[in-house]
C-alpha cells in the first residue's frame, strides 16, 4: 500500500515540476532507499 503511494507520488511531482532532472535524481534516491528497506524486511 505504502509502496504504491511512494511510486505514484514522485511521478506526479515530476510532471508538475519544471526541474525534472533534479526530481529524477531525487526519485532514484527514493527508489534505492525503498529497495533497501524491502530487501531488509525480505531477509527477515
Amino acid at each position: 500500500m505504502a509502496y504504491a503511494w511512494l511510486c505514484r507520488w514522485p511521478w506526479t511531482t515530476t510532471l508538475a515540476d519544471r526541474n525534472a532532472m533534479n526530481r529524477i535524481v531525487y526519485i532514484v534516491g527514493l527508489v534505492v532507499i525503498v529497495l533497501v528497506i524491502l530487501g531488509f524486511f525480505g531477509l527477515r
